[in-house]
């Protein structure tokens, strides 16, 4: 039996009707030079004979480098697609510039660098073009071609920067009197002439950015201090020491002008407009005497702003004289209290049972002042004494004066500047500020007898003891307020 054939089968007629056997040729290499390959045109051959008509072209050659193999580290890097490698190796140029401080540079004719410097007397400006990855190493020949210090090498690096916009930067180059614009190579040639070319209206471009931010920052100032003086306007008015009482003052008018000014954070500046308010007054109030200072009324926030205050004044002399004190020792020594003229006395203290007048006689006179108060438990808190900070004074009622907070009253009751302890911030010092108490008890009654006289020592002290109303003293005549203290102490200081 005979073996079957593989060639190509009979089907295939030619017009001899007869198949020309060929010799098998190897299979091509893929690297070889020689194209086509031997088996594609014996494979041509045949088809173009069978068929009676010539076949289509044969592909072209390939290259050998398409298929030379190309190693990559996978770890480090992937495979590149065309499109980005072509990017990358071919991207655009761009313009970079630096400064350099030293001698001026020295050109030869022959320098194969192309860049362009501006000369500003104390330095020098260059600029030229390359790609971002030849930055360095064109920086290196213009610095060896113009035999510029080597020294400046690090201030050169440091200093480079591309230039986004070169109308600009040409305006800033030639911004002096001169334009002193050099040129190495023909390829910055064109903007070195731009730049020469620059009007004068352009040059000083950095004083005239300069200008307009000015006149910009003053229209902007002065929006912002017609938006301020809105709120110190408000806060002054209603005497606000507070946001809160800020919020209870005003109007719907006003809270409509905040939106329309300040919108969802007016608050904000209301906040530190009360702040600063309240620092301006505390300031006036320790610079300025007692009679001074209450002269002015400066307690419109709860005064009832009576017609007549005689009939309060009256009161209040009946209230001392049933009280066996005397009117001119009494605001004497509050009047030295206040105004800290004395050396180791610094306390004003009441003392007597409920309802005789001890508080309200006080609370008349720090009506017109930024008082802080302590807490009554004292020794249950290390800081108890941090309301006084940036306060005129403090109004204690009823202090917890025990063998743990004994030395820091001593120093506050002798007029002394401390330390103190503040929550969540760093001790802070406490200044010299008048203390006024008013009490039931007496206040050394939880020392021993040496501490009791230091602090006795420090102090002036009366004692209310006829209640109200009662027959010795009926109650006010009329809503006692800052008014009546006032007309009361300043007809005793002209009169005395």
């Amino acid at each position: 039996m005979p073996t079957p054939s593989y060639s190509t089968p009979n089907v295939l007629p030619t017009p001899e009707h007869q198949i020309h056997v060929q010799p098998h040729h190897p299979s091509p290499d893929l690297f070889e030079d020689e194209s086509p390959p031997s088996s594609a045109q014996w494979m041509d051959e045949r088809i173009a004979n069978a068929f009676g008509q010539a076949w289509t072209q044969s592909p072209p050659a390939t290259p050998r480098k398409q298929y030379a193999p190309t190693w990559y580290n996978c770890d480090t890097e992937t495979v590149p697609s065309d499109e980005s490698s072509t990017t990358s190796e071919t991207g655009p140029d761009k313009l970079w510039t630096f400064i350099y401080r030293g001698p001026p540079p020295k050109f030869t004719i022959n320098s194969r660098v192309n860049c362009l410097w501006a000369d500003h007397t104390d330095h020098f400006h260059f600029v030229f073009k390359c790609h971002p990855n030849n930055k360095r190493r064109t920086i290196q020949r213009i610095i060896q071609a113009g035999n510029l210090d080597t020294m400046q090498n690090v201030s050169i690096l440091s200093t480079c920067q591309p230039v986004i916009n070169w109308d600009k930067f040409a305006a800033y180059l030639v911004r002096h009197s001169t334009n002193c614009i050099y040129c190495i190579g023909r390829e910055l040639e064109q903007l070195a002439t731009d730049a020469r070319s620059t009007t004068r209206a352009e040059q000083d471009c950095s004083t005239l950015l300069r200008n307009d931010r000015a006149q910009g920052q003053k229209f902007t100032n002065l929006k912002r201090k017609a938006r301020v003086d809105l709120i110190r306007e408000l806060v002054e008015t209603y005497d606000a020491r507070t946001l809160a009482e800020l919020k209870d003052a005003l109007s719907y008018d006003d809270r409509l002008n905040l939106y329309a000014e300040h919108g969802p954070s007016w608050k904000e500046t209301a906040e530190l407009a009360c702040e600063a308010y309240v620092e301006k007054l505390r300031k006036d109030q320790e610079t300025t005497s007692l009679h001074e200072y209450i002269a002015r009324n400066n307690h419109n926030r709860t005064c009832q702003k009576p017609r007549s205050t005689d009939e309060g004044c009256r009161w209040l002399d009946r209230l001392l004289a049933v009280n066996n004190i005397d009117k001119n020792k009494f605001l004497t020594q509050l009047t030295d209290i206040m105004n800290k003229k004395e050396n180791r006395v610094n306390a004003f203290v009441i003392q007597g049972p409920t309802t005789t007048g001890k508080s309200l006689m006080l609370n008349l006179l720090t009506e017109n002042y930024i008082y802080g108060t302590v807490q009554r438990s004292g020794d249950h808190s290390q800081f108890y004494l941090m309301n006084l900070l940036n306060k005129a004074v403090a109004l204690m009622e009823e202090p917890r004066i025990t063998p743990l907070t004994v030395n820091d009253f001593k120093e506050l009751l002798g007029g002394r500047q401390f330390d103190i302890h503040v929550k969540h911030q760093p001790d802070a010092r406490l200044r010299r500020l008048p203390v006024l108490i008013s009490t039931n008890t007496d206040i050394c009654q939880y020392l021993q007898s040496e501490d009791a006289k230091a602090i006795k020592a420090r102090c002036f002290y009366y004692h209310f003891t006829v209640p109200i109303p009662s027959a010795l003293l009926p109650e006010p005549p009329c809503m006692m307020c800052a008014c009546h203290f006032r007309a009361w102490y300043l007809n005793w200081f002209y009169n005395k």
